[in-house]
């Protein structure tokens, strides 16, 4: 510039701080404001730095009007940039430079005009508040961690806008509201703007505009008055135009985006403030660098019973007479009435508040609006009525989703947005696999119920039906980072199967039955899958479960639901389902029906695998009489009924009959079915563990390495039932003494299905235990304790105390810790676990027999040798009248007492 032989002062101080201000020439004059108005002074004060007067002082144009200001400047730059301080004489020769240049701009000695002091960290004048945001809710709840993140936000130079994203009466304007009041604190102008379309959004910009036209934030903010404009969207564009130079803090907060497309042009920028919006949306064209997301759910289950207990409080009801006859106010709500409506609603806030609306208008008890609730009968329009609004929102639950499906719909191919989130409600809320609403069976379905009826539709048509729901917030489509699924609010569902006319709800009901069944037939379907539809064909059971029937019989997916129970090791579960699946068919299928026949079969499989075998045989034998005449022998359903028939006789302890049989029906199977069909595979798999039960480990472990590897070649390694197969092979190699391999391999197996299925599976309980079991008789009883301890506790909170897994699990325990050296306390733990076993089991049942054995060795180690072989005795008697003299225990028991015998003679005298 030149400045130093020009003679005008003021050309020579703004060239001194021209070149400090080149020392950080990437840094902006709104952010260098903004650093220098936060620098403290040794005075203690703060000074208010303006963006633009910062480039009139670099220029010549103005000169500051005191020296603090530029004394903010350069400590900021310095901070900045990491230089050293400067010294005392450059202060004062820039202090000179300063008054030089005031001096020569006033014609005589600088007037001292104060500058614009800001005592850390208060303002001296109230902030310039614009617009109304809504009244704090009755019973407002904090939401305290949605408060820290809005707060952080806004406080992070990173950040220019906050986006509150969510559905419709999830509280986010009362989010917004809140951190908009305690934003006063620390900002000179606040805006609040209804934004749900673009004539307010103008309104509301023209009226801060008009506003600053009438006041003025800062002795060195612009003059909107000299150009106050003709029109709203003149004066919008002031506003905007100011907002982007302001030196002054704004806070703008957009209330309820409904259409982003009406805010093109309207968002507001500046260095010096920030947005806050609020919007069901989650469109792409919100996101951009600088806007930081914050989904915003239903509120907490602690929060969501706080709400209704302070909110039902505020209603003194009608007086009523008390037992002493004094009058008084209504009573109070009970806790769990409470913590029932919570869950009902789905701790959703717009539905808490016209439900607590609700109850005070009519003064209905709460468990009377409960029975209504879970009444599909009732309408949520009618439980949720507009004469009982809710507190400060205009819409009810009906009419807010009904809007945002009108917005979705506009997103997507007529009729399928709509026709998808019918099927959706149908389902379970909470994690649909994505396979099942993208597959051919829905986009055939979708595309038969357009309008247009033109056939299955393209992938990415369904895709944006599915994506139009999730940026209304309808639904949350997650992925593809996580599991592919989507996610929806039990009363969106619930708003949704309200409005679907009785005519259509049958093609729905089939077509979600037909999308379940599609994936969860596929051999590539994952466990994790499987658990997700069960949920959903459970859901959809119990939303239009009438119309999974016709006259040929049930839909195939009913089928799956009490096997997959009994897979997960809940038997009691799967016989429940069984059963009130078996009793529907009952009233619609006749004797002898395929699908009645293979209900009750699972009801029997699931008393066996209970304990009662001897019921649960006797009920197969007479399905399948009923099945060889109804079906024929050779039919599916009637050979998988033999097959659990021959499994439970196994059970039982009738070994050598159920080899015969497994061998018979694996022949028969491998007839009739193709060789990779599970039925198949499991004949061969009993047939094997029979083999080993009556004596023959070695054909047993040859049986099943030819098995293991047949599946590894067919399914793979990785696949749970060649992983099962492995777990059944480790323990026939420990049965012909290679304990080392056996668990080597039992290792392996417990390693595929941890990564597989999970540590909790009921499958993978199974190899954990009898990983644990054969450390022991490796020897390395400690390991074996450890192990079994965690297995036991993992079982019980998974399955119950006294489910199969668990009881076998703290009955090996026991064993092994006697083992260990701590026999007495051990053999106490048995003989108090033998009255649950024998009750949950029966008498004669192996695992009972095998926990007398195991409580006889115990004793035996104790030094009680003539009561341990008296009782051993007796079990081996009936070992041998239940198990046959063949099986393994029955042979292992009847050589440890022989061993014990011929110890007792060896130390006679």
């Amino acid at each position: 510039m030149g400045g130093q032989g020009t003679g005008d002062p003021r050309l020579v101080f703004a060239a001194e701080l021209t070149r400090l201000r080149r020392r950080l020439p990437d840094l902006s004059d709104e952010a260098l404001a903004r650093r220098a108005s936060a620098m403290v002074l040794p005075s203690g004060r703060r000074v208010l730095v303006n963006a633009r007067r910062l480039g009139e002082w670099t220029s010549g144009q103005s000169v500051p009007r005191q020296f603090e200001a530029v004394m903010a400047l350069v400590r900021a730059i310095e901070q900045a940039a990491g230089g050293a301080t400067s010294d005392r004489t450059a202060v004062a020769r820039l202090q000179s430079l300063w008054r030089a240049a005031r001096e020569h701009r006033g014609g005589g000695p600088v007037t001292q005009v104060p500058e614009q002091i800001a005592p850390p960290p208060r303002k001296s004048r109230a902030p310039i508040v614009i617009g109304r945001p809504p009244s704090d809710a009755a019973a407002l709840r904090r939401r305290d961690a949605f408060a820290e993140r809005i707060d952080e936000g806004l406080t992070d130079d990173s950040v220019r806008r906050i986006l509150l994203t969510g559905a419709g009466g999830l509280g986010k304007s009362q989010l917004a509201a809140a951190a908009f009041h305690r934003a006063k604190q620390r900002t000179e102008l606040l805006l609040w703007v209804a934004a749900d379309n673009r004539a307010s959004i103008l309104d509301g910009y023209a009226r801060a505009w008009r506003a600053l036209s009438r006041a003025s934030v800062t002795d060195d903010g612009p003059n909107p008055g000299n150009d106050p404009g003709s029109d709203d969207e003149t004066q919008a564009d002031l506003f905007l135009a100011w907002l982007r130079s302001a030196g002054a803090s704004w806070l703008v907060v957009l209330d309820d985006v409904d259409d982003v497309g009406e805010v093109a042009g309207l968002w507001p920028a500046g260095e010096a403030g920030r947005t806050v919006v609020t919007t069901r949306r989650r469109d792409a064209s919100l996101l951009h660098p600088g806007v930081r997301v914050i989904p915003v759910g239903v509120f907490t289950a602690e929060e969501a019973t706080g709400y209704l207990a302070e909110r039902l409080s505020l209603d003194a009801g009608p007086a009523v007479e008390s037992a002493a006859g004094s009058q008084g106010l209504s009573t109070t709500h009970r806790p769990e009435d409470l913590a029932a409506l919570a869950t009902v609603l789905g701790c959703f806030p717009l539905a808490l508040s016209q439900a607590a609306a609700f109850l005070i208008d009519t003064g209905m008890d709460l468990p009377s609006y409960l029975s209504l609730l879970t009444d599909e009968r009732e309408s949520l329009a009618g439980l949720f009525p507009s004469s009982s609004p809710a507190d400060e929102h205009d819409g009810t639950v009906t009419s807010t989703l009904q809007l945002a499906l009108e917005r979705a719909e506009s997103l997507a191919p007529p009729g399928a947005a709509r026709a998808l989130l019918e099927l959706i409600s149908l389902l379970a809320p909470d994690g649909i696999p994505e396979m099942v609403l993208l597959g051919p069976t829905t986009r055939a379905w979708l595309g038969g119920d357009r309008p247009s009826g033109r056939g299955e539709l393209p992938a990415r048509i369904s895709l944006l039906a599915l994506r139009a729901l999730h940026r209304l917030s309808l639904v949350t489509h997650r992925g593809p980072s996580g599991p592919a699924v989507v996610e929806v609010h039990s009363l969106v569902q619930r708003a949704v199967r309200d409005c679907i006319p009785g005519d259509r709800r049958a093609g729905i009901a089939g077509a979600a039955a037909d999308a379940l069944e599609e994936v969860w037939s596929s051999p590539e379907c994952a466990p994790a899958t499987m658990t997700m539809l069960y949920r959903s064909a459970e859901a959809l059971l119990a939303h239009a479960g009438d119309h999974l029937w016709n006259d040929g019989g049930m839909h195939p997916l009913l089928r799956r639901l009490g096997p997959h129970l009994a897979g997960l090791g809940r038997h009691a579960a799967a016989r429940t389902m069984a059963k009130e699946l078996a009793d529907r068919a009952g009233r619609r299928l006749p004797g002898g029906h395929r699908d009645l026949l293979t209900l009750w079969a699972q009801v029997a499989q699931a008393e066996g695998d209970l304990g009662n075998t001897s019921d649960a045989v006797r009920l197969l034998a007479e399905l399948r009489s009923q099945a060889e005449d109804s079906l024929g022998q050779a039919d599916p359903d009637t050979l998988s009924i033999r097959l659990h028939e021959a499994r439970l006789r196994m059970e039982s302890g009738l070994i050598v009959a159920a080899l015969a049989d497994f061998v018979t029906l694996a022949a028969e199977t491998r007839s009739v079915l193709a060789a990779d069909d599970p039925l198949v595979t499991a004949a061969q798999e009993h047939a094997a563990l029979c083999r080993g039960l009556s004596g023959d480990a070695e054909g047993a472990r040859e049986a099943y390495t030819v098995l293991a590897t047949d599946l590894e070649r067919s399914l793979g390694p990785r696949h749970p039932s060649t992983l099962r197969i492995l777990t059944d092979l480790s323990r026939w190699i420990g049965e012909t003494g290679d304990v080392r391999s056996a668990v080597a391999t039992f290792r392996k197996a417990v390693d595929g299905l941890t990564g597989v299925l999970g540590r909790l599976h009921h499958d993978t309980l199974v190899a954990r235990h009898n990983l644990a079991y054969w450390h022991g008789m490796a020897g390395d009883h400690d390991l074996a304790v450890e192990q079994l301890v965690t297995a036991a506790e993992d079982a019980e909170r998974v399955l119950g105390a006294e489910h199969p897994m668990t009881l076998t699990c703290r009955a090996n325990l026991a064993f092994w810790r006697g083992a260990s050296g701590d026999t007495a306390a051990a053999a106490e733990q048995l003989e108090r676990l033998q009255s649950t076993v024998e009750q949950v089991f029966g008498a004669d049942h192996p695992r009972s027999l095998r926990v007398r054995q195991q409580r006889a060795e115990l004793l035996y180690r104790a030094g009680d040798h003539t009561t341990a072989m008296s009782q051993l005795n007796a079990v081996l008697a009936d070992m041998v009248r239940v198990q046959g003299a063949d099986h393994p225990r029955t042979r292992e028991t009847g050589q440890l007492l022989t061993d014990w015998s011929g110890e007792r003679d060896a130390a006679a005298p």
